[in-house]
């Protein structure tokens, strides 16, 4: 378990890192906005769902706890930032839906990995993959919506001036 949260302390430390190279396509507070959205988000999503439901919970131990704050709290959020940046680009949309469905595919498998390893658990000692896939989907649907209205609230707020200064 130790090692578990070594490698998701590892992973993230370089994923926080690499948020720097958004400000190609993101204003800073619009990385930091965006972060704390889906970091929050995601985390909400899994608990809220998983709790009154026969499905995957956190085992209840402190190093599990805290894998499980790692990798929803900032693994996810920021691979979605990675596939928001690509949104945002001018690539080809093939890529982008690509990319979407990739991230969707890598929660389901990340939940797996995490369910064998004992970090997670399934209560009814079933665990469905289709209930994680719509928790991702309702994940990424709500934070590209919230990417898209987010640059016109803060320019209405005179947070950032325009499409010119990112």
């Amino acid at each position: 378990m130790l090692l578990v949260i070594i490698i998701l302390a590892f992973i993230s430390i370089l994923l926080l890192v690499s948020l720097k190279r958004l400000q190609k396509r993101f204003d800073p507070i619009e990385i930091f906005l965006l972060f704390m959205f889906n970091s929050y988000n995601g985390q909400n999503f899994f608990y809220l769902l998983s709790s009154p439901y026969q499905h995957l919970r956190v085992v209840e131990k402190h190093l599990s706890f805290w894998s499980a704050r790692i990798h929803y709290g900032i693994v996810l959020p920021v691979l979605l930032m990675w596939v928001m940046y690509v949104l945002r680009g001018s690539g080809k949309l093939s890529l982008k839906i690509s990319l979407c469905i990739l991230w969707i595919i890598a929660g389901v498998l990340m939940d797996k990995m995490l369910l064998v390893v004992g970090v997670l658990e399934s209560k009814g000692g079933d665990w469905y993959p289709s209930v994680d896939m719509v928790i991702a989907m309702i994940v990424l649907c709500t934070g590209i919506y919230f990417m898209d209205i987010l640059p016109s609230i803060l320019r209405r707020e005179k947070v950032i001036k325009g499409e010119g200064d990112i």
